[in-house]
């Protein structure tokens, strides 16, 4: 029934069965175009109309015809090889192809998953570490165009803050223990990344809560003018500084547009120097909240101390 039926449409297109793609091509369109030419006769117009209906008909049939024969020596050569498993096989295959971004999208939230589950082991592992630790005496952040001496860069982790760690418990043993971040701001910001690293910087700012900044001259005008800083002008007995020494750094704020002193420049530190950070200029200030008020004096101290005036 079947075979009729395309024999009976290779009769319609005037073609024998083993016509090539190209003969069906040609022909059909060729009968196409004398069927619209009927179309448009006001005597055959009826006529055209039933032959084109005929005509796309016929073509129908070879085309479904073609495609299923191009399907079965696809799967033939595909899946041939399982032999009685073959069905199974192609259910199988047809089943990945359809669902492969669904099965995508899951493979991705599962290892989104994973991730978050051993970012959380990781970060109750490192709290479960420092609780074993003395509490940190003095959290010291290196916030703007700052990296490492070596040439390492503190983005994504890239250096490792514990010697300098180390170096400022070794230079104040009764600390036991400090705290160091180091926040790269670059100066002139112009990529996508450079963008996203401004946008860390007030996450950090934010987060971390340091007690003591280390900053280059752009971000120190940016806290100082925010009121992000204490004015170190009340404290210039314990810091062995006054606001007319050239080292102190003077700034107003957005509130007020008298002058004060903000920070102290510790760019000739040793102390400072010897810690392994890279920048062109070090002004150190205090956070305004800080909990730890004597300590960041102390640290801010002892740089002057062994810095001779510019």
């Amino acid at each position: 029934m079947e075979n009729d039926k395309i024999k009976q449409a290779y009769a319609e297109l005037e073609l024998n069965e083993n016509a090539s793609k190209e003969e069906v091509e040609k022909k059909y369109d060729l009968l196409l175009r004398r069927a619209r030419t009927r179309q448009q006769s006001s005597g055959s117009a009826q006529e055209g109309q039933v032959i084109l209906e005929r005509i796309n008909a016929a073509y129908r049939i070879i085309q479904e015809q073609d495609t299923a024969q191009s399907k079965e020596a696809f799967n033939e050569q595909a899946y041939g090889k399982y032999k009685g498993m073959a069905g199974t096989a192609e259910k199988v295959d047809h089943f990945f192809s359809y669902y492969k971004f669904h099965l995508l999208g899951v493979i991705v939230l599962i290892a989104a998953i994973i991730y978050g589950i051993n970012t959380y082991v990781d970060n109750k592992r490192e709290q479960a570490e420092l609780a074993k630790l003395p509490p940190s005496a003095l959290a010291v952040s290196f916030f703007g165009e700052f990296f490492g001496a070596d040439g390492s860069s503190p983005v994504g982790g890239g250096m490792d803050l514990k010697p300098i760690e180390e170096k400022l418990v070794k230079r104040f043993p009764e600390w036991k223990r400090t705290t160091v971040h180091i926040t790269y701001i670059p100066g002139d910001p112009k990529s996508g990344q450079d963008m996203a690293l401004l946008q860390k910087s007030l996450i950090d700012l934010i987060s971390n809560k340091d007690d003591v900044y280390i900053l280059d001259r752009p971000n120190f005008e940016k806290l100082a003018r925010d009121n992000t800083l204490i004015d170190l002008g009340a404290h210039t007995g314990k810091l062995g500084i006054t606001a007319e020494d050239s080292r102190a750094v003077l700034f107003p704020t957005t509130e007020d547009p008298t002058e004060k002193m903000f920070g102290v420049d510790v760019s000739n530190s040793p102390l400072i120097k010897s810690l392994g950070v890279a920048g062109r200029t070090y002004i150190a200030a205090i956070r305004s909240d800080s909990k730890k008020l004597d300590n960041s004096l102390q640290l801010i101290q002892a740089a002057v101390s062994d810095t001779s005036a510019p």
